[in-house]
């Protein structure tokens, strides 16, 4: 009768710890889903970059060296400082773009255009530098660029989050109606607050490629 009990009792803690893991799963996925959706978007702008780099036009990757690492030899070039400039410009223009959609009813939908476009520059400069100098390349991308694309990217992909809550909320009042007035305003203080912080990390993202562009880019060209 005993073995009885504990073997029951264990098959009842199986099945609690079955049926918990199961419900976290979805509980999980309402948690993360908008960071799941823009590391997606990301991801996948990366694939279509990549694809894309052996057909791009040599005009045309000169005129995105603004906004990503395609035109090396200018990059090389430039003093230390110009590095940083470069890499911070580049990054608060994807970051003001997501900054403002926060502040916008419709903001919602357009913030996902930032992290696939910065994935798709992503994915063209890496495809770009394998093309054109095989595997040396991709050791510079991934010695030189990687640090400051990660730190830029994972605070791109926070910024998201925030500017889509508080679209979502801006967007509750303006068309349907909510008396939220309160909480929104309370919030794009914390939105603003975020904001500032989410910069300090772009700046560093910056300050990181130009630290690794000066140490590591000689041993590469």
């Amino acid at each position: 009768m005993r073995g009885f009990v504990f073997s029951f009792a264990r098959r009842r803690r199986r099945f609690s710890a079955n049926a918990a893991k199961a419900s976290s799963i979805p509980r999980f996925v309402h948690r993360y889903s908008s960071a799941m959706l823009f590391t997606f978007m990301f991801a996948g702008g990366m694939l279509l970059g990549s694809l894309s780099a052996k057909n791009a036009d040599v005009g045309l990757l000169n005129k995105m060296d603004f906004l990503f690492t395609t035109n090396l030899t200018v990059r090389l070039q430039q003093p230390v400082f110009a590095t940083f400039a470069a890499s911070f410009a580049s990054n608060f223009l994807f970051l003001i773009f997501v900054f403002l959609c926060g502040l916008a009813p419709w903001g919602m939908v357009a913030v996902s255009v930032a992290p696939a476009f910065k994935g798709f520059g992503t994915g063209l400069s890496a495809g770009y530098l394998f093309i054109t100098y095989g595997f040396k390349g991709v050791g510079f991308y991934l010695l030189v660029m990687l640090g400051g694309t990660f730190i830029f990217t994972f605070t791109l992909i926070m910024e998201c989050i925030q500017a889509q809550t508080l679209s979502c909320k801006i967007a509750k009042c303006v068309f349907l109606g909510d008396a939220q007035g309160t909480s929104v305003s309370v919030y794009v203080r914390g939105y603003l607050i975020r904001s500032l912080y989410f910069l300090i990390l772009t700046a560093a993202a910056s300050l990181a490629d130009m630290m690794l562009w000066t140490a590591f880019s000689g041993l590469f060209f």
